[in-house]
């Protein structure tokens, strides 16, 4: 069976320490120990950085107890896709199974213990972004500290399609092409991932992204669709267009989806999709490739060619050859 994020391998080891110092380089300073007398383990480790995420999965071959304490900027997203691991948070405990996903604390010290065959999916989220995501939701008003609970539960419909959100991603970094072919929609990745978070697991400001906002001025709007006309070949988010347009991110959200029935992301899709569509109506056949104009606007195959005529009717090799 494949394993998550196989194209990143970062080691294989039986030696203690090596697993010690490998992975405390990747997440944090951190110990490890066997919790069986003459236990061996058998670490393995891979991992793929994306700037502000981390992933990684990890897999012990033994029970250990592990202490990472304090991770001060970043905060772990984990969950056993085998096995169990019980965790200490401050003075919380969470017993986190696949169906219950861990949701750390930067601020209160980390432990956990994990089973012989727990096999994680851990995902470091920098901090400091995810609390410039939220600043960026609420217009750049953040008044009190953010907290999340501890423990989230998968089962729960939100909180699955996040998850999934999450795990797809997963299985398509496997590739270790994939993140340069979607230069264009990786920052999206990493904000949409936040931004769920944000939105699925209660926290102290649950309340208050609950609510519905006020859409961005007719004005605003105009001008955000020029930008992502303009300058397609950027790597917009919704975050950084927002910030450009001095808005919060869901009065601008909420604009394009009452005015337009589109999400930003959704709008700046079909942008760069007509735009592919136009390199390749305008190409000579030998100048270009259909693989070339999908990934110059940050599509791969297979999905390309399928989103491609869903959108136009004919495939990009009868546009290219027409």
């Amino acid at each position: 069976m494949a394993l998550p994020l196989q194209g990143h391998r970062l080691f294989r080891s039986g030696d203690l320490d090596h697993v010690r110092d490998e992975m405390s380089r990747i997440l944090c300073p951190h110990d490890v120990v066997t919790l069986e007398r003459d236990a061996r383990i058998d670490a393995e480790m891979n991992s793929l950085a994306l700037g502000n995420v981390v992933l990684n999965y990890v897999h012990y071959g033994a029970a250990v107890a592990v202490d990472p304490g304090l991770t001060h900027d970043f905060i772990a997203l984990q969950v056993p896709i085998a096995g169990c691991a019980t965790i200490t948070s401050g003075s919380e405990k969470l017993l986190s199974t696949p169906d219950r996903m861990l949701i750390s604390r930067n601020t209160e010290p980390l432990s956990m213990r994990l089973s012989a065959d727990a096999r994680l999916l851990l995902t470091k989220l920098s901090w400091p972004f995810l609390q410039g995501v939220l600043s960026d939701l609420l217009g750049g008003y953040v008044p009190w500290p953010l907290r999340f609970e501890l423990g989230l539960d998968c089962q729960g419909v939100r909180q699955r399609r996040w998850v999934d959100f999450l795990l797809t991603y997963v299985r398509r970094a496997s590739n270790p092409e994939h993140g340069f072919r979607r230069r264009l929609w990786e920052g999206h990745f990493q904000e949409s991932l936040a931004v769920g978070l944000l939105r699925v697991q209660p926290n102290s400001y649950s309340a208050v992204l609950e609510t519905r906002p006020l859409p961005a001025p007719p004005y605003t709007l105009r001008r955000a669709i020029d930008i992502l006309e303009s300058t397609p070949e950027e790597a917009h988010t919704e975050g950084s267009l927002a910030r450009d347009l001095d808005i919060s991110t869901r009065a601008l959200d909420e604009a394009f989806r009452s005015r337009l029935s589109q999400s930003i992301p959704g709008y700046l899709y079909h942008v760069r999709m007509r735009r592919a569509y136009l390199a390749l109506r305008w190409a000579e056949p030998g100048d270009v490739t259909v693989e070339s104009v999908a990934e110059r606007w940050g599509f791969t195959e297979p999905g390309f060619s399928k989103w491609y005529y869903r959108e136009f009717g004919e495939t990009p090799q009868q546009t290219l050859y027409s």
